[in-house]
């Protein structure tokens, strides 16, 4: 589906962001934010949620309390996320829609009757 190419194309992003950390973590403009998946629906819907890092306590161990949440529509489209600007939403997007339409072109090629 193409909401997993979105979540993948989301990972990259972070890394991108924020290199060396967890891919499910990025800075964004209010504080560090970190995302995690939820239940995926029957119609390939993913969901989940977004928390901001509060602080550190004493033990070291890092406080982390929730911000908001995400949803990508099955067809690979961000509908909502909390922390990542409107802009950067669209981008991950399309990249995870072409890196979908991408993945559609390799299968085709394979059944194609020339290259059996």
């Amino acid at each position: 589906m193409s909401s997993e190419n979105t979540i993948n194309a989301l990972h990259q992003w972070c890394k991108k962001t924020c290199p060396g950390v967890d891919a499910t973590i990025w800075q964004g403009k209010n504080g560090t934010y970190q995302w995690n998946r939820g239940r995926d629906s029957l119609t390939g819907m993913i969901n989940g949620v977004v928390r901001k890092l509060a602080g550190i306590a004493a033990t070291g161990r890092q406080i982390w309390v929730v911000a908001g949440s995400f949803k990508i529509d099955p067809d690979g489209t961000i509908t909502r996320f909390t922390g990542i600007p409107k802009k950067e939403q669209a981008i991950i997007s399309r990249m995870g829609q072409i890196a979908h339409q991408a993945s559609l072109t390799v299968k085709e090629s394979e059944y194609d009757i020339t290259t059996i």
